[in-house]
């Protein structure tokens, strides 16, 4: 079952990935007539026929597969200005190979980058790359660049605050999410090196759907996000204040602050360690 789920989810992330792929090769075609020319021997032809490539339903979407066809993709048209997509993607795959080094020079190629899950695996390439210091850098631009961009929605509140051990920025959006019924999220930050981790106030639907249908009523939960795990801390009453929730909060991440969650390295050849829950740890703006 682990490794069904596992497989299922990198599938999921190199779909992610090429969907974005498409929609930067939909915009150069029509920002411009000129896109559509020939750049060094490559057309968009060429482009369409990588991304067919990755997903085409006869191949097998392994890692090795994925990175065999986009570095022979960039390799023959490196001034396309999908390779940057492309690097993107071989970062990924390069990532689930356990290729660290040729990871980290595939994301060196795609930067600036602005896809969360692949930024969380840049950090992971160059951890087990061996570029730690350079690796928790690019840990607090992430986060920076995250707040800026939920800063920008008028409907969300954001409060820093200093605690020992790191930062917890407590966020409150003015709607829920659809998919995940986040409200409130308290994210802590290591002063050092470490993972961020997340405490959120949501109403998964698949979570609380018994629970609507027996009482009629919304039941929120609390979910403490870690990027290796996930943990249900408490179901709470959909009347309890978001202020309500702030000293507890803070009390379970400043515990975490004191030992937050280290890069685990994994054997050569396996897999590289990245965070799954990406988007939970740092959520964003409620569609």
């Amino acid at each position: 079952m682990f490794v069904k789920t596992l497989f299922t989810t990198r599938i999921r992330r190199y779909a992610c990935a090429v969907l974005a792929s498409f929609v930067t090769t939909f915009i150069a075609l029509n920002a411009s007539p000129l896109a559509a020319a020939q750049t060094n021997q490559c057309n968009w032809q060429d482009v369409a026929a990588w991304q067919k490539s990755l997903t085409e339903s006869s191949q097998e979407q392994t890692p090795e597969y994925i990175l065999r066809v986009t570095e022979a993709f960039i390799t023959a048209c490196p001034n396309r200005p999908e390779v940057r997509d492309a690097s993107r993607i071989a970062g990924i795959a390069a990532s689930d190979m356990g290729e660290s080094s040729k990871a980290v020079d595939h994301f060196n190629n795609a930067l600036p980058m602005r896809d969360v899950q692949a930024r969380f695996y840049e950090i992971s390439a160059l951890l087990a790359d061996g570029k730690s210091r350079t690796a928790w850098q690019a840990r607090d631009e992430l986060v920076e660049d995250w707040l800026d961009e939920i800063a920008r929605e008028p409907k969300i509140s954001v409060v820093t605050n200093k605690v020992r051990g790191g930062e917890i920025h407590a966020v409150t959006f003015a709607r829920r999410d659809q998919e995940t019924g986040i409200g409130a999220a308290w994210v802590a930050v290591p002063d050092g090196p470490g993972w961020p981790a997340t405490l959120t106030i949501g109403s998964e639907r698949q979570l609380t759907a018994f629970h609507k249908i027996r009482t009629g009523a919304d039941l929120r939960h609390v979910d403490l996000y870690r990027c290796r795990g996930r943990r249900i801390l408490a179901r709470v009453d959909a009347a309890m204040s978001v202020g309500e929730m702030d000293i507890s909060a803070e009390t379970t991440l400043v515990a975490y602050l004191a030992r937050p969650d280290k890069f685990e390295r994994t054997e050569k050849g396996e897999p590289i360690s990245v965070c799954i829950w990406p988007k939970r740890i740092l959520p964003p703006a409620p569609r």
